[in-house]
């Protein structure tokens, strides 16, 4: 009784967390709560909460989300579909070729003749250059809406504070999806980067038309909005602009890696919504030298945990700044 106790507190953690973020060093936290649960003589947790999310966060001009949805699979750094940067000058388009990933028309046009279709192509053109060279990043996130899973919220807090008696599953949380008292940075050589959730890179972009709702410039400033997505996988318009996102296969995934089979989130009656996903690039002499992003997500999680059912909610919001881009 004692051990599915314990591994009911760990899971709840680990489902919220995972569901709404990357699996970043997941197992030192639930090892931690493991240890305090076993020095706690009894601790019931379950229960439900149907709290709602706030969509009207106070988010950065340019935001973005993105959110895992079907059973696809997490789209890896270097897109097989994306373009060939080292094939591709956006400055000197060949005036011969057809191919999609060069700006041909866009970067012979004065910004303000581009048309959607040409907008898009230097976007995905300059991006795939840009993922293969050298940036610095940084990442900010914060909470809309608190973690809430139901009457085990406060339990859950009791045991981590246990443990650390400044932290909380807001923190603990917090950990996992980039939202911290710091921002997350790092920096990537020729494509690649140590240290950090390979998710926060810059992907080489594959947008469509359709994928984009509205674009606009303004001197060397490109913005664009690319389309809500809820539950995202490798088709999504989002999945077509980052990597910054996870699906619930991948969330399963590690919660059985952590507690076994016998936690399970429950797909088809979970959702994570990515919002006012807004993209800004600075294009100078032809050249991506800026990006950034931002977006707002939720998630409410159904929870299966043997015979106890929970429901996960939470909220928050995400910026990250791509400087000093050079390829």
């Amino acid at each position: 009784m004692k051990d599915t106790i314990i591994k009911s507190v760990t899971a709840i953690i680990c489902v919220v967390v995972l569901c709404i973020t990357s699996s970043v060093a997941v197992g030192n936290y639930c090892d931690a709560v493991k240890e305090a649960a076993k020095l706690a003589p009894v601790a019931t947790v379950g229960g439900s909460s149907n709290a709602g999310s706030n969509d009207d966060a106070d988010v950065p001009s340019d935001d973005t989300a993105d959110v895992p949805s079907d059973g696809t699979a997490d789209v890896p750094a270097d897109d097989a579909t994306t373009p060939d940067a080292d094939t591709t000058d956006a400055a000197t388009p060949d005036a011969g070729t057809t191919d999609a990933a060069k700006p041909d028309a866009g970067a012979n046009k004065a910004p303000s003749a581009l048309t959607k279709a040409d907008f898009i192509k230097l976007i995905n053109a300059e991006t795939a250059k840009a993922a293969k060279g050298t940036y610095s990043f940084t990442r900010t996130g914060k909470f809309i809406d608190p973690i809430n899973v139901g009457s085990a919220t406060d339990a859950l807090n009791k045991i981590i504070h246990g443990v650390d008696e400044n932290a909380s599953l807001d923190s603990v949380v917090g950990g996992f999806i980039g939202v911290k008292d710091k921002p997350i940075t790092g920096t990537v050589k020729a494509g690649k980067g140590e240290g950090f959730d390979g998710k926060y890179m810059i992907k080489a972009m594959t947008l469509t038309e359709a994928d984009v709702t509205s674009f606009s410039v303004n001197g060397n400033k490109y913005t664009f909005t690319v389309k809500d997505c809820t539950n995202p996988n490798a088709s999504s318009a989002m999945a077509h602009a980052t990597n910054d996102y996870i699906t619930f296969p991948e969330v399963n995934k590690s919660i059985a890696n952590e507690v076994g089979n016998a936690v399970k989130v429950v797909e088809n009656e979970s959702s994570a919504n990515y919002k006012k996903i807004t993209f800004t690039a600075t294009i100078v002499d032809g050249k991506l030298t800026a990006l950034e992003y931002s977006y707002t997500f939720d998630a409410t999680l159904k929870l299966k945990l043997a015979v106890i059912p929970a429901t996960g909610t939470g909220s928050a919001s995400i910026s990250n700044k791509f400087t000093g881009i050079k390829y």
